[in-house]
């Protein structure tokens, strides 16, 4: 289990929306002088439930009903495909099953497979066939990588309520998610040049964030006229602007529009607008069709 999965298919159960929901609205009544009433994480719960929908909306062959049975198969090929570490491995380009398998230490031909074959019915891995399915070169789709934004609301939760089951953020957690995001971004024409993008890993550290930090994960950024041409794992000191912080200030800058917790140097401009369009791609007013 990877970081989010776990608690992506619980905020995902209708039913557990449902007991959320009907909570928060009246609280339930357990006998005289005690009842139910939902907690911060609850509500929180509730929001996850809210970016999985948001996500689900924008499938590629139209909206799928939260409640359905579509939504299920959806969210859980998501959820394996990260779990599996599928995702990350796809995040860096496309790879044929051989690669895949060598990629990601898979023990199991027939898991890895499936996991396939649940994804791209799901629309979110496609196959660039060529005759032979050994050969063929699997890539995600926008779709799948637009589910970050799930997937990162799930992990928030997850580190404001661990359980033995959970797992934490690590580096190629970190480096999937960059590399599976910034693509999508749709940055100003004139906005070009390169920023590394750090993430330290132990939120716990007495010392500040430095961009320069031993443990810190992350990528480096590429833009060109708007555009991200180039995403590669690792932080590249000769990069001319770079974004540093912790997991945690990191996905609360994301998630959350108001929540500049992050620290940059270099050109800021480009830092700030990389660090919106991050939020507004994934958790902003959705804008396609």
């Amino acid at each position: 289990m990877r970081a989010g999965a776990h608690v992506l298919m619980k905020a995902a159960d209708p039913l557990n929306r449902s007991i959320l929901r009907t909570v928060l609205e009246r609280p339930v009544q357990a006998g005289p002088g005690s009842h139910y009433e939902v907690t911060g994480q609850g509500r929180e719960a509730l929001f996850v439930a809210f970016v999985i929908e948001r996500w689900l909306q924008g499938a590629p062959d139209g909206p799928i009903d939260f409640e359905s049975e579509e939504a299920g198969l959806a969210v859980a090929a998501l959820a394996e495909g990260w779990a599996s570490s599928l995702l990350h491995a796809l995040a860096r380009g496309p790879q044929t099953f051989r690669e895949l398998r060598k990629s990601i230490d898979a023990r199991s031909r027939r898991k890895l497979r499936r996991i396939l074959t649940d994804m791209r019915r799901a629309g979110q891995v496609e196959a660039r066939a060529n005759g032979d399915d050994e050969a063929a070169a699997y890539a995600v789709t926008d779709w799948a990588r637009e589910g970050i934004a799930p997937l990162i609301a799930a992990a928030r939760l997850e580190r404001r309520g661990p359980t033995a089951e959970m797992a934490p953020i690590d580096a190629l957690d970190v480096e999937a998610a960059f590399l599976l995001a910034l693509p999508l971004l749709e940055l100003p024409e004139d906005l070009s040049g390169s920023c590394r993008i750090g993430v330290l890993l132990k939120d716990d550290a007495a010392s500040p964030v430095l961009e320069t930090a031993p443990d810190m994960a992350g990528v480096t950024a590429r833009i060109d006229r708007g555009r991200a041409v180039a995403c590669e794992p690792g932080l590249d000191l000769r990069a001319e602007t770079w974004v540093a912080g912790t997991a945690g200030d990191w996905l609360d800058t994301v998630i959350e529009p108001d929540a500049k917790r992050v620290r940059s140097g270099g050109d800021r401009r480009l830092a700030a607008l990389l660090l919106n369009g991050l939020h507004q791609t994934l958790f902003g007013v959705p804008t396609r069709d």
